[in-house]
């Protein structure tokens, strides 16, 4: 039997996920707020300039990158993809190394253990055991919870319980681990 074929649009949505190669950049201009950079390295005559989107910039809130960069700045950034035939960028996800370090350690299925930091309406923050100092990385979706219909996430988890939980997919870009109560729990409906 041969393998299914996977919807295009799917295949596109799961390559955005990826974590992209790490380019050393310069950064040359900005163009409304995104900033406009030369992959280093690249001899002048074959130089591809690159966009990083104002909301791949920073992990930090800014009316404008220009707070963040300067012309001539060299900075770390990951590949996010081409469009119209132009290279992007995220420095954010490498924003801070140790974080980066941290989340490309994950593989989904991992079962990892942490603490409950918050609850709230759309989902509970964990601190994932390992992550970096003054972090929270981990965060489960209301869905992830429980097979159970619950009416709050404060049904299935509580702030300071210790958790096991899958890891669906670690990224680098949100500097976030999704993860999954719900993977490790025998589900009602399979006999």
């Amino acid at each position: 039997m041969s393998e299914p074929t996977r919807d295009p649009r799917m295949q596109s949505l799961i390559d955005q996920l990826r974590t992209g190669v790490v380019r050393t950049v310069k950064v040359t201009g900005f163009d409304g707020t995104d900033v406009l950079v030369q992959v280093v390295g690249v001899e002048d005559g074959e130089a591809e300039i690159a966009r990083i989107p104002h909301h791949e910039a920073s992990m930090r809130w800014t009316e404008h990158p220009s707070e963040l960069f300067e012309v001539g700045q060299e900075v770390e950034a990951e590949e996010t993809g081409r469009w119209r035939d132009q290279l992007h960028l995220s420095a954010r996800a490498c924003e801070i190394p140790a974080l980066r370090a941290f989340l490309l350690a994950f593989e989904p299925g991992q079962v990892v253990t942490g603490t409950v930091s918050a609850v709230h309406d759309f989902g509970v923050f964990v601190h994932v055991d390992g992550e970096p100092d003054g972090l929270c990385t981990g965060f489960i979706r209301v869905p992830d919870l429980t097979w159970g219909w619950i009416s709050h996430p404060s049904e299935a988890a509580e702030a300071g319980r210790r958790i096991t939980a899958e890891v669906i997919i670690a990224d680098t870009r949100s500097g976030q681990v999704t993860l999954s109560l719900k993977a490790l729990q025998e589900d009602p409906l399979v006999r």
